[in-house]
């Protein structure tokens, strides 16, 4: 078995990212596509969030390198474009496969000639904390659309999330709409409108309710972790003990606004950002209860925020039957999780 150097892996991670789009298409992976950066749901552990896995494409010492928000696959197989290759590779065939194997499926890929490689000379590229690359702060100028321009784009409620269980009143409540109108970027799907605690339009989430309208899930452009879902109306309803609950999807902060807890927001998938963090210190909330999935990566989530947050907040983490809220009925809610609150005197 020959022995692979440093060198060698990090000309094959340069020459993957040359044809980053390729190899994505060769996984069948149908990326939501941002300019520094591919979002999917993460190949490895087999996750659904729409953002889950991420693989970078700028930033002279990231590009390349991949972060599994939800699981941390990257940990179990490097961060780099390689480690990813191995992750999908071994999911697929249900066992670690060896570098070797990996580097020969890289050379058959790019259609290399290993004795023609040239390995010479080559450093490898410094591996640094994605996530503090995703969540670095970016100056906004204010958005200049209206609510009420918001609105008038979109056909409220939105019949498709009626048919997932919603009453009309939430969709009215969060201008949850369809867009009819045609050559927009988002004609065709249900709109989520993405305000901040001001009911300052940020951006929008666009779901296809056709199956040929690719990709599923589509962000308006430019839009980041910058906001708290639902805070607009959350920072209303935290009552003297300044409680909030903490979800990963918007779906789930509709579900517990109709359960009536409206002092729900959302953080767009289980890590929470130096911005989000930023946010909640400063919206008043003193007790947080996490609600975010109950599967492994979610558990693993709790406890990540907790340690991000650290003594800033009180922590609760209700137990619940369902994989996560948005699962749940009214009625198990309040069966659920509403006594374990009234026991911690939260309510």
């Amino acid at each position: 078995m020959k022995t692979l150097n440093q060198n060698q892996i990090s000309t094959v991670c340069t020459k993957l990212v040359d044809v980053l789009p390729m190899l994505i298409q060769h996984f069948n992976i149908e990326p939501l596509e941002y300019p520094n950066r591919y979002s999917f749901p993460c190949p490895v552990h087999g996750g659904d969030s729409p953002e889950g896995c991420s693989i970078f494409t700028d930033g002279d010492s990231v590009t390349g390198n991949w972060k599994c928000w939800t699981n941390q696959c990257e940990q179990d197989y490097q961060s780099n474009i390689f480690g990813f290759v191995r992750g999908v590779l071994s999911q697929r065939e249900g066992k670690d496969l060896s570098m070797n194997y990996i580097y020969d499926f890289c050379l058959d890929f790019l259609k290399l000639d290993p004795e023609q490689l040239n390995t010479q000379e080559s450093q490898p590229k410094k591996e640094i904390k994605l996530l503090e690359i995703f969540e670095r702060k970016i100056e906004r100028t204010p958005s200049k659309i209206s609510r009420k321009e918001v609105i008038s784009r979109i056909k409220i409620p939105a019949e498709y999330f009626i048919g997932r269980g919603y009453v009309p009143e939430t969709l009215e409540t969060f201008d949850i709409g369809t867009c009819f109108t045609k050559n927009q970027a988002m004609s065709g799907r249900v709109v989520v409108p993405i305000y901040d605690k001001d009911y300052k339009y940020v951006g929008c989430v666009g779901r296809a309710t056709n199956e040929n309208l690719k990709p599923k899930w589509l962000h308006s452009k430019g839009f980041k972790k910058s906001v708290l879902y639902g805070l607009n109306i959350a920072k209303d309803f935290m009552g003297k003990k300044k409680v909030l609950f903490l979800l990963e999807g918007q779906g789930d902060v509709w579900r517990m606004h109709e359960a009536g807890f409206k002092n729900s927001v959302s953080i767009f998938g289980s890590s929470i950002s130096d911005d989000q963090l930023l946010i909640l210190e400063q919206s008043g909330a003193l007790n947080l209860i996490i609600l975010t999935d109950y599967d492994d990566a979610g558990k693993k989530a709790a406890k990540q925020i907790v340690k991000k947050c650290g003594r800033r907040f009180n922590y609760y983490r209700p137990e619940i039957s369902k994989k996560d809220v948005g699962e749940m009925t009214i009625e198990q809610i309040h069966e659920e999780i509403k006594p374990q609150l009234e026991k911690d005197n939260l309510i």
